[in-house]
């Protein structure tokens, strides 16, 4: 079966392994430019989902992980097509099934920073990397750091899909239900 998968985060990259797996066609459409950029959610990893296999990559600990670097590692061994900077209401080509794997945009607004350990404020969400670093989320503005932030972003969503877990997760759910 040809699938179109409509999303390139974690959520679309799941599933469309999973979909691959299971002997399926898959191309990932997504109106980003690059997978993994920008990032809007946590690369905060509770340990139900096995990352061992990207490790080396991502600078995994027992809480986060750099996510963009996850994103592009899930994709550089998924040996699918990819479709980016292409807005999936334009594509002509024909597909047996499209699964749309974007979030809606529910869920609270979130200011997020990359600081070097040692440095990170009291806040909501703490991931530590394995390169010196934390990322730390807020629903409130982010506080200033000592040397500044390395990086700054935002999003918008729920404590409960926070996680790298939960996105993986969702994507696999969605591939799964397309068995049923």
């Amino acid at each position: 079966m040809k699938i179109l998968v409509i999303g390139s985060s974690l959520v679309g990259l799941s599933c469309a392994r999973q979909l691959y797996e299971d002997g399926h066609q898959v191309t990932i459409i997504d109106s980003r430019a690059e997978i993994g950029h920008p990032q809007e959610l946590p690369g905060l990893h509770l340990g139900s989902v096995d990352l061992s296999t990207y490790a080396p990559q991502i600078h995994l600990t027992e809480t986060g992980c750099r996510r963009p670097w996850l994103e592009k590692s899930m994709a550089q061994q998924l040996p699918i097509e990819y479709l980016l900077r292409t807005d999936p209401s334009t594509l002509k080509r024909e597909f047996d099934l499209r699964i749309n794997t974007q979030t809606d945009e529910s869920g609270d607004h979130w200011s997020g920073g990359v600081t070097l350990q040692g440095r990170e404020p009291t806040v909501e969400i703490i991931a530590e990397r394995a390169d010196g670093t934390v990322e730390c989320w807020t629903k409130g503005t982010l506080p200033e750091v000592e040397g500044g932030w390395l990086e700054r972003f935002d999003g918008v969503f729920t404590e409960e899909f926070a996680s790298v877990d939960a996105s993986i997760l969702r994507g696999i759910q969605l591939a799964s239900e397309q068995k049923a």
